[in-house]
């Protein structure tokens, strides 16, 4: 089995993983119990769907699937907000085009991810290789 650990704080919990997609399920199945052990007011849903693309795009187009290459996904409650961070160790992507061109074609196979995950109401930002989001969720 590919490699994989968990870390949880009060308020956080941190998985690091190969870049496996086995390893996605179990990373987004850690995160949502962890999520579910708290009381929020979030769709359970969405915020499933958002870890998921968030985590897919890291393993697939970040990390090109290579197994020595590991994801580190952090999220942490805060009392109005959940914040995700989501790290690769890859090259890093040209996320100011991407993000000035949020719109999807219906017929593609890949590149819906970022609109989605905005239209949920996530809050995007990179670092300033690519290879670093940070999704902001206000909680209400």
């Amino acid at each position: 089995m590919a490699d994989f650990t968990q870390t949880k704080g009060t308020d956080s919990i941190t998985c690091v993983f190969s870049s496996d997609l086995d390893n996605i399920d179990r990373a987004v199945e850690s995160l949502m119990d962890f999520i579910d052990t708290r009381e929020m007011n979030l769709n359970r849903f969405e915020t499933n769907f958002v870890l998921r693309e968030a985590l897919n795009n890291a393993v697939i187009h970040g990390n090109n699937k290579k197994s020595q290459l590991q994801v580190i996904c952090t999220l942490a409650v805060g009392k109005n907000d959940i914040k995700v961070t989501v790290r690769d160790e890859g090259q890093g992507f040209d996320w100011r085009s991407r993000l000035e061109h949020r719109h999807a074609i219906s017929s593609e196979t890949s590149g819906r991810g970022l609109k989605t995950i905005s239209d949920y109401d996530f809050d995007i930002r990179y670092n300033e290789m690519g290879n670093t989001l940070y999704l902001t969720k206000k909680i209400l």
